[in-house]
């Protein structure tokens, strides 16, 4: 009879970390010139009317460019969402302490949603059709990061 080997298993966690410079492209690059200015700037289809927030060169319905710049919200509706509880950082998955809330939201002037973070309020209150609001960072510093997050419409801006 053979004796069977002995195996070990071993986990090894491999942090990611990865550099990039990336330019994001006169389009991307008008777009956060304007939350640096706190304003919402999305483009508008000449074909099919559709106003896309943050702004891409070609429509994706109509594949026309896209060239009218219009300025859209702060406010908008929440059209889908998901609560998050896990954050991956470097490769590493860990547990978050309150869970991130993130939805689609449907700003005033724009066809097409924007992903973003929902702030101000419990994971159980988030629901589709929520009015929300954009919160700016102060001071801003021409980023994506000057829009901060959203919040329920009726809370005062932190």
């Amino acid at each position: 009879m053979a004796e069977k080997a002995e195996r070990s298993v071993v986990e090894v966690e491999v942090p990611l970390d990865f550099t990039y410079n990336y330019r994001v492209g006169q389009y991307l690059e008008r777009y956060i010139k304007g939350l640096g200015e706190k304003k919402i700037l999305g483009v508008r289809c000449s074909g099919c009317s559709k106003v896309t927030v943050p702004p891409r060169n070609f429509c994706g319905a109509c594949n026309r460019v896209m060239d009218e710049w219009v300025e859209v919200g702060p406010e908008g509706t929440v059209e889908n969402y998901t609560i998050g509880h896990v954050k991956v950082e470097r490769g590493a998955v860990e547990k978050l302490d309150e869970p991130r809330l993130l939805a689609m939201v449907k700003l005033e002037g724009a066809t097409v949603p924007l992903l973003a973070e929902v702030k101000g309020m419990a994971a159980s209150e988030l629901e589709n059709g929520l009015r929300v609001k954009a919160v700016f960072k102060d001071p801003v510093s021409d980023s994506l990061a000057d829009l901060s997050h959203f919040e329920p419409v009726g809370q005062e801006v932190k």
